[in-house]
């Protein structure tokens, strides 16, 4: 009886992460710039594979709980490697003169940490 409620839980947090990645594909879709595409995937796509894993730890739980670390290890993995993924990507479009859209405001940062005027 635990195992099958472990099962539809597993099955309703899978389902609750691909609705993340349906609505961060939508906003990267809709989005007008590099940066807010980016900022829409690194926003969605986190808690999107993590309700994904985490579904799978738990479902995976009642079929084969040693097997199963392998995903904790991977879901601490990604929790790390997206955000710094996206951060490098949008660094580098920053940094080789990729135009944000019209309207944007921008405050750049000196290596000091103070704002230039």
């Amino acid at each position: 009886m635990i195992a099958l409620i472990c099962q539809w839980v597993g099955i309703f947090l899978i389902f609750g992460g691909t609705f993340f990645f349906i609505t961060a594909t939508i906003g990267i879709i809709r989005m007008p710039d590099a940066y807010n595409r980016g900022h829409v995937a690194g926003k969605g796509d986190s808690p999107g594979f993590l309700l994904c894993l985490l579904g799978a730890w738990i479902y995976w739980m009642t079929i084969n709980p040693y097997e199963s670390l392998k995903i904790l290890i991977i879901m601490l993995f990604m929790l790390f490697a997206n955000p710094i993924a996206i951060h490098a990507i949008l660094r580098l479009c920053h940094r080789t003169g990729v135009a944000p859209c019209e309207g944007t405001t921008e405050h750049d940062i000196t290596a000091s940490g103070k704002q230039e005027a």
